[in-house]
């Protein structure tokens, strides 16, 4: 820790010999720490209900009350102190039941003031990292509101009226509507808007992995149940223990492997490739589908029992074109988020792209007016305003017109390669996005070889999601 950051930090240091204060607080000062001292515990609670002290470093055996108490007192008015405990050789146990009561480490006497020191310095910096963990929950959390989710149709207003009923549930939820209208934006609004906001969130698309791998990818495995298992190995089940697990086109998953979601879902335990032993798992469920999952029942391409098991709370999103009135509101939602990711001023819209924005289908909803907003940006250059030929596909033109109607020569011209390769690089992402990850299929969208699409892939400086 810098010298600064350690001006700030106030040490209480707890013993009844003097000697050992005076020598902790010296080491201490001379790393730049405020250090209080006091001589038993009655004194030590006084001084910390008194002051805010990040750390107290107390001994356990104290006059008048003993170190575990001073513990309790302080993090009970301070959860996020650290309380490091020092104590003699006898009362180690004592000391290993003080950190199952929340005391961060413990020191047995005698000890080396460097080791002292670096134990200071490593507890700062997980707390610091509890910190910004908490922080980053918070966003999280603030960016699912219901106010981040948007669109003002009756249709909207139904599906918030939904997640405010059963986000706090904990029933299996089963999402449908057509790809790209935000069944995983809603799966996250009720995650992070329900009592398990703090625990995980796992998210799995059934499509974009090959059958034969799902199953290892949702139940793991043991050391050695197949070639190349070198190790235990936990599947996502077991990852999203005490949270959620959204699996997104559920519809795609083999029929042999519904048989054993199905199993999961009834017993709530899970068993891994190779092993022997049940894990208890406890996990909310949310499942996805972009076609209609009791049409596949009819046919025999997905169970009957398992869709009922899946159906307890139907969702369905209607596509953009059946609620055009969001499509003004979405646009400028996106325009907001990729003025600002782009550094450049808010753009405006023309009416009349926004007239012809509102009558287009938009065949891949809410996903395609993300992107076609993204890439007006983008390739807009220095210009306020974004006009018709900015979106090309609203306005009926062809690809390769597209291209050209969506670039602007300005009179001080523009570097060709940096357009290119800006171009280059918002198709392979978008083609990924599309393609849920699976880099065959992304490279398949755009006409190239697996090998040509990856190479083109390091050469951005990014190895791309996982997936074949």
């Amino acid at each position: 820790m810098n010298g600064s950051e350690a001006n700030n930090v106030k040490i209480l240091v707890v013993d009844d010999e003097d000697y050992m204060r005076e020598i902790v607080r010296q080491a201490m000062e001379q790393q730049g720490y405020m250090v209080e001292e006091a001589p038993n515990g009655l004194i030590a609670v006084d001084m910390i209900r008194r002051v805010p002290f990040d750390i107290i470093v107390t001994d356990l055996r104290l006059p008048g009350l003993p170190g575990e108490k001073v513990m309790q007192e302080a993090l009970s008015i301070y959860p996020d102190a650290i309380v490091i405990i020092m104590t003699g050789f006898g009362n180690i146990q004592t000391a290993v039941e003080a950190i199952r009561m929340g005391a961060y480490d413990y020191l047995p006497k005698p000890f080396q003031l460097d080791e002292l020191l670096l134990r200071v310095d490593k507890g700062l910096k997980e707390r610091s990292l509890r910190s910004e963990n908490s922080l980053l929950r918070s966003e999280l959390h603030d960016k699912y509101q219901f106010s981040n989710l948007v669109g003002n149709s009756p249709p909207m207003q139904q599906i918030y009226r939904l997640i405010a009923l059963v986000a706090p549930k904990t029933s299996t939820i089963l999402i449908t509507g057509e790809t790209g209208t935000g069944k995983e934006v809603i799966a996250r609004a009720i995650h992070y808007n329900g009592p398990r906001k703090d625990q995980p969130l796992v998210c799995v698309n059934c499509g974009a992995i090959p059958s034969n791998l799902l199953e290892d990818e949702l139940f793991g495995h043991v050391k050695g149940a197949f070639t190349g298992a070198y190790q235990h190995r936990a599947g996502r089940f077991e990852l999203a223990h005490r949270g959620t697990l959204f699996l997104d086109e559920i519809a795609s998953m083999p029929l042999d492997l519904q048989v054993k979601l199905l199993r999961v879902l009834q017993e709530r335990e899970i068993q891994r490739l190779g092993g022997t032993s049940t894990t208890k798992v406890d996990v909310r469920i949310i499942a996805a589908a972009a076609c209609d999952l009791s049409e596949k029942v009819r046919r025999g391409e997905f169970r009957e029992d398992l869709y009922y098991r899946l159906n307890v709370i139907p969702m369905h999103l209607l596509p953009l074109r059946q609620r055009r009135e969001d499509i003004p509101l979405l646009m400028t939602h996106f325009l907001k988020k990729f003025c600002l990711e782009q550094g450049v001023r808010l753009k405006k819209v023309s009416h009349e792209a926004i007239r012809q924005l509102v009558a287009f289908d938009w065949p891949g909803n809410v996903r395609q007016l993300e992107n076609a907003v993204e890439m007006a940006v983008a390739l807009s250059g220095d210009r306020d305003s974004l006009d018709v030929s900015d979106f090309p596909m609203a306005a009926g033109m062809r690809g390769d017109q597209a291209f050209f109607h969506s670039i602007d020569i300005p009179e001080d011209g523009l570097h060709f390669n940096t357009v290119i390769s800006e171009l280059e690089k918002r198709l392979i992402l978008q083609s990924l996005r599309v393609a849920g990850g699976n880099k065959k299929r992304a490279a398949s969208l755009l006409h190239l070889k697996r090998t040509t699409f990856v190479e083109k892939l390091k050469r951005m400086g990014s190895a791309g999601p996982a997936g074949d």
